[in-house]
């Protein structure tokens, strides 16, 4: 990512662009990161980038999403909330009545700790 070789910043697992032009991040963690969702909100600044366009334009953008698989828990979330030993974490950026503001940015978080399934029955809830 970057405008040029030497404005590279950041690298992702996999990067991908659907045929409708939405952006897919998708990171795997296996160790605990500082600011990890900092980090998160940065890397989907460069997909936000990469879509200007010069000259005249309507800065519509498509959508994004922000996929983390973790292989250890968030530990802010493991003492503001009582879920906290969800697996899957969906966030967008919502005004104060919880309601969605933008819906084109999306962060999911699997957070493979708290997943406790039995393999043999991982099928069962489809």
């Amino acid at each position: 990512m970057g405008q040029t070789e030497l404005d590279r910043k950041a690298i992702f697992d996999l990067y991908c662009i659907s045929s409708d032009g939405e952006r897919f991040i998708v990171e795997m963690q296996k160790a605990k990161q500082n600011y990890f969702k900092d980090r998160s909100v940065f890397y989907a600044t460069f997909p936000i980038q990469e879509q200007a366009q010069t000259g005249d334009w309507n800065y519509q953008l498509a959508a994004i999403y922000t996929v983390g698989i973790l292989d250890f828990v968030f530990s802010d979330d493991e003492s503001n909330h009582a879920s906290s030993k969800e697996v899957r974490h969906e966030v967008k950026l919502k005004n104060q009545r919880c309601e969605v503001f933008y819906d084109k940015m999306t962060f999911i978080y699997l957070e493979m700790p708290h997943f406790t399934k039995n393999p043999a029955r991982i099928g069962d809830d489809l």
